[in-house]
């Protein structure tokens, strides 16, 4: 009986660091979609198509990961990425992970 409990605890530490991983990792993703849309020259679309392809690179295309990216009226540039949480067994979040990095245009400056 103990062993079982040391497992349950082994997996629910591996799940933990792994959506840890996740979302710091789509956290730098986001950012720095964002400050490639803020360069000057560049567009709300290519920083959102940088997110997504950072996120291609690191985990491929498992997590289903879509990023969209928008100027407000002050001129900061916002990219949003909505992803799905990876599992390492049965058990574990069944919801989604949103995060947003942020940006300052250069053309307001």
């Amino acid at each position: 009986m103990v062993s079982v409990l040391i497992i349950l605890i082994a997996l629910a530490v591996i799940q933990t660091a792994l959506i840890l991983h996740t979302r710091n990792t789509l956290i730098d993703a986001a950012v720095q979609g964002a400050h490639h849309a803020a360069l000057v020259g560049s567009t709300p679309d290519a920083g959102a198509a940088r997110a997504e392809a950072l996120i291609v690179d690191r985990f491929g295309e498992s997590l289903g990961a879509e990023a969209v990216a928008d100027v407000d009226d002050d001129g900061t540039v916002r990219v949003r990425i909505d992803a799905t949480l990876p599992l390492v067994g049965l058990l574990g979040p069944a919801a989604g992970l949103q995060v947003e990095g942020r940006a300052i245009d250069e053309a307001t400056w």
